[in-house]
């Protein structure tokens, strides 16, 4: 199941919508939430996501040119920490923050050209490649890693916003120990966990 959400800058108000269909019906649906989150003709949408391709594509045919798509800092991070061994052994954390700074800077090209030298072959399994891993990541998502503007607009780079809600509005009813669902009882029981999340439960007895 796919949870999509939208929150207007500055408001409290997190705007929910789930469901098990296919990426354009995620898409669809997440373009309700930031119309009901005050999504207007003048509005700049910011996107944030792990960097899957799904959730780009659809920020721009979504969102065309008023969506920009940013990936989670913290995705990225995962991704530099695994590769920090290679260069750092002894002190991976200080190596991983220099690479995040650069990040925060704009200077992603300094942090792709710090990989380089140390790339594993192609014949080496990607488990057994983090470098490789990160190199690969970061230059297929360049467009997508612009924290400076983000940070200057005080605009998030962290996904928190959505992991928090798969935690509270999905997993705290649906993934309880010992629970199993028919598909189509988790579809019903996540709309309604939607439905009290968005203050709109009312509105089912209406």
């Amino acid at each position: 199941m796919r949870l999509v959400a939208a929150q207007a800058k500055g408001s409290a108000m997190t705007v929910y919508r789930a469901t098990f269909g296919s990426v354009e019906d995620t898409g669809r649906r997440w373009g309700h939430c930031a119309r009901q989150a005050h999504w207007g003709a003048n509005s700049q949408i910011h996107a944030l996501g792990d960097g899957a391709e799904w959730i780009r594509l659809q920020t721009q045919e979504v969102f065309q040119r008023q969506g920009t798509f940013l990936c989670d800092f913290y995705h990225v991070s995962e991704y530099l920490a695994e590769a920090a061994p290679v260069f750092r052994p002894n002190h991976p954390d200080s190596w991983r923050r220099t690479q995040q700074s650069r990040l925060k800077r704009g200077a992603v090209n300094k942090v792709v050209a710090t990989l380089e030298p140390c790339l594993e072959p192609e014949s080496t399994a990607d488990e057994d490649a983090p470098v490789r891993n990160s190199h690969r990541y970061l230059t297929n998502r360049l467009d997508c890693l612009d924290y400076p503007r983000a940070l200057a607009l005080g605009l998030p780079i962290g996904s928190g916003l959505i992991e928090s809600g798969h935690r509270h509005v999905l997993q705290a009813r649906l993934k309880k120990p010992g629970i199993a669902w028919l598909r189509p009882h988790a579809d019903h029981i996540a709309h309604l966990r939607v439905l009290r999340a968005n203050r709109q439960w009312a509105s089912l007895w209406n």
